[in-house]
C-alpha cells in the first residue's frame, strides 16, 4: 500500500466511511466528528489526523472513542501496526529525532532490516545475494535486480541493504525511491523549462549517491524522458563504482518494450527472484510478527492464517495485524479460533477456502512449491517446474476425477500420455517416499489446505 494514496480525498473518504461502519457510528455523529477529519502525515508508524475542532478536549474524545477503530482500519490498509494521533487543524505535525534514517528527504523503514527478514526456500538466494551486496557495495554484483510478485519482500530486502551500509558507514549517501517518485522528480525538472538549475538539482540528487535503490522499475517503461534520465544516471553511477539496486514484479527479460540497452545493462549484475513463501515460511513470518508485537497467538490460529493466505506476505501480516487490532478493541483479550475467524471474515472466505477446482489446485501447488503459474503453463522442463506440474496432474486426477485428456487440456498439453506419466511418477514417489523430496508429506499438506483442514 502506497502511503501517498491517503492524500487522495476520495480514498480518505472511503476509509472514514469504513471506520463509520466498523464503529457503528450514526450519520449525525459522522457529520459532527468524522466528516472534516483530514489525513495529515505518516511518520514511521504514527499516523497524524487533523480535526477542525478548536478545543483540545475534542481530541481527547476522538482518542477515547475512535482511536482504536482508526488504528485498526488504517493499519489494515497499510499492512502494519500503527499508532494514530489526533491533532488540531492549525497545529503542525511535531518533529522529533527517531530511528528512521533520513536520506535526501526519503525514509528507510526502520523495521526493514536483515534481522527482521524471515528467510525461507522462496527467498534464500535473494537474501544471500543482498547480504553480499551490502557487505561490499558497488563491487560484488552491480546492479542487483530483485524481482517477484507484490508483497513478497522485495522492498524489505532493498532497504535492509541500505540500513546495513549506513550502519557500517553513516557517511554513505543512500537513496531509496519508488519509480513513481523518480518519475515525478524528472517531470518537475522538465516543468521548470529544462533550466540548467533544475536539471542540475535533479542530477545532484541521483548521480552523486553511493547507493541508488529504485522500487518497481517497470513503471518507467514507456516514459521516454524518465527512461532517458535513468539511463544516464545508471551509467554515471555504474562507471563510478556506485551500487544500483532495482526491483520489479518481473524479470527484465520479460519486458517486451524495453530497449536492448537497458537489458544489457541490467544483465551486467545479478538477477534474483523471490517466489511466494511455502507454508513453513508463512508460519515463521507470523510467529516472528507475533513475538515482535508481544502478542500470544496460538499455533491453531497461525496454521489457519498460513493455510489460507499464501501468495502475499503483506496480506499475511495484515491478517495478523487485524487480529491484534481487534484484540485491542476488546480489552486485549487473548484471541481464540472463533475470534480469529470473525476478525478475518473479510480476508478468508470459508466458502472459497473449501471450494476445490483445477485453478485452486494450481494456485495451492504453486504456493507450496514456490513455482509461478506462468512457468507451470509454459513448456519449461526444469526440474523445479516439472515436479510441481506433476503434482498438479496427480491431484487433479485424484481429487477432481477428470480425465487425463482434460488435465492435459487445462495444462495446455497436446498429449495426455504426459499426464499419465506425471501421475505415475508422483504415485511412485508417494509409495516409496525415497525421492528426497518428501512427496508424501507435501501432497498430504496440499490436500489438507485444499480441503480446508
Amino acid at each position: 500500500m502506497n502511503e501517498e494514496i491517503f492524500t487522495n480525498e476520495e480514498y480518505w473518504e472511503e476509509i472514514k466511511k469504513k471506520i463509520q461502519r466498523e464503529a457503528n457510528v450514526s450519520d449525525i455523529t459522522y457529520h459532527l466528528w468524522f466528516e472534516n477529519l483530514e489525513f495529515r502525515e505518516i511518520q514511521g508508524d504514527t499516523v497524524y489526523i487533523a480535526s477542525e475542532k478548536e478545543d483540545e478536549r475534542a481530541l481527547g474524545y476522538l482518542d477515547k472513542k475512535f482511536k482504536l477503530y482508526f488504528e485498526t482500519i488504517i493499519g489494515e490498509e497499510l499492512g502494519k501496526i500503527i499508532n494514530v494521533k489526533f491533532i488540531l487543524k492549525n497545529n503542525s505535525v511535531p518533529t522529533f529525532d527517531n530511528q528512521d534514517v533520513k536520506v535526501d528527504n526519503d525514509t528507510l523503514n526502520p523495521e526493514y532490516t536483515f534481522e527482521s527478514f524471515v528467510v525461507g526456500n522462496n527467498n534464500k538466494m535473494a537474501h544471500q545475494v543482498s547480504v553480499a551486496v551490502a557487505e561490499d557495495p558497488g563491487k560484488t554484483w552491480n546492479p542487483l535486480y530483485i524481482y517477484g510478485g507484490s508483497g513478497l519482500g522485495k522492498t524489505h530486502l532493498m532497504q535492509s541493504i541500505g540500513h546495513f551500509i549506513l550502519k557500517k558507514d553513516p557517511t554513505k549517501k543512500v537513496i531509496y525511491v519508488t519509480s513513481e517518485q523518480f518519475t515525478n522528480d524528472v517531470i518537475e525538472s522538465l516543468r521548470s523549462g529544462k533550466s540548467a538549475d533544475s536539471m542540475s538539482k535533479l542530477r545532484e540528487k541521483y548521480r552523486t549517491v553511493d547507493v541508488l535503490m529504485i522500487d518497481d522499475i517497470q513503471f518507467i517503461i514507456g516514459k521516454e524522458a524518465t527512461q532517458e534520465e535513468f539511463f544516464h544516471t545508471f551509467n554515471t553511477l555504474h562507471d563510478a563504482g556506485k551500487q544500483i539496486i532495482l526491483s520489479s514484479e518481473r524479470n527484465f527479460k520479460e519486458f517486451k518494450n524495453l530497449d536492448e540497452r537497458y537489458i544489457s545493462r541490467f544483465a551486467w549484475g545479478m538477477t534474483v527472484d523471490i517466489t511466494p513463501p511455502d507454508y513453513e515460511t508463512r508460519s515463521a513470518i507470523l510467529r516472528n510478527d507475533a513475538e515482535k508485537h508481544n502478542i500470544k497467538i496460538s499455533e491453531e490460529i497461525i496454521d489457519y492464517i498460513a493455510s489460507n493466505i499464501k501468495s502475499n506476505i503483506r496480506e499475511l501480516e495484515g491478517a495478523l495485524n487485524k487480529i491484534i487490532a481487534f484484540s485491542k478493541l476488546y480489552n486485549n483479550i487473548e484471541p481464540d479460533m472463533d475470534f480469529a475467524k470473525e476478525a478475518l471474515k473479510d480476508y478468508i472466505s470459508t466458502e472459497e477456502s473449501g471450494k476445490i477446482n483445477f485453478d485452486r489446485i494450481v494456485d495451492v501447488v504453486c504456493q507450496e512449491c514456490g513455482a509461478s503459474k506462468e512457468a507451470i503453463m509454459s513448456n519449461k522442463r526444469n526440474a523445479d517446474i516439472v515436479y510441481p506440474r506433476h503434482i498438479i496432474m496427480y491431484l487433479s486426477y485424484d481429487m477432481l476425477g477428470i480425465t487425463y485428456q482434460q488435465i492435459a487440456d487445462n495444462l495446455k498439453r497436446s498429449d495426455h500420455t504426459t499426464v499419465i506419466s506425471g501421475c505415475k511418477k508422483i504415485e511412485a514417489d508417494i509409495k516409496s517416499n525415497k525421492s528426497g523430496k518428501n512427496t508424501k508429506e507435501k501432497v498430504d499438506r496440499i490436500k489438507s489446505i485444499l480441503l480446508g483442514n
